[in-house]
């Protein structure tokens, strides 16, 4: 009897990774970053819903249905939405692996396979009768997070900022 289980249940759950090392759902932090205290409202393409209130804020989301729609709101600021998407769990590759079809599938189909980033940035645009330092501020930030994104974009050219030769 035990070694029923072993050869028809084991297996089976080797080839779920994802589903049983990340689970379907994860904690996402929104920061508004020159504009705290902001409230932010995301919607995947399921049309589900959720609130992140008073930036910075954690929500829990469900994984594996696309990207996520965030729209963020606050007085003085001009409302802003932005897209973010999903990517695929360290734990989807061990299916892969462990050659596991039927783990990578049931892992997609529930979620598990994919990952929302756990963090998301985002400067607010002040509204054009704002001070001028709010503008400034926002020029600031923008700037920095853009650079930030081309970093990550460039990280995998050459080592330690490097030239690279071709």
């Amino acid at each position: 009897m035990r070694r029923f289980f072993l050869v028809t249940l084991l297996p089976f759950f080797l080839t779920q990774c994802a589903t049983i090392t990340s689970g379907t759902s994860q904690s996402i932090l929104v920061d508004v970053i020159n504009a705290p205290g902001s409230i932010c409202r995301g919607t995947d393409n399921k049309g589900r819903q959720y609130m992140w209130v008073e930036t910075p804020a954690s929500a829990t989301v469900h994984k594996g249905d696309g990207p996520m729609t965030l729209i963020c709101e606050k007085e003085g600021f001009e409302k802003t939405t932005m897209t973010f998407d999903e990517g695929l769990t360290g734990a989807t590759f061990g299916n892969i692996l462990i050659g596991g079809g039927i783990g990578i599938l049931v892992d997609t189909m529930s979620g598990a396979a994919q990952e929302y980033p756990s963090q998301v940035r985002l400067v607010m645009k002040p509204v054009k009768k704002a001070p001028q330092a709010a503008h400034d501020e926002y020029q600031k930030w923008k700037d920095k997070l853009e650079a930030e994104a081309n970093a990550d974009a460039d990280d995998d050219s050459c080592p330690d900022g490097e030239e690279c030769q071709e």
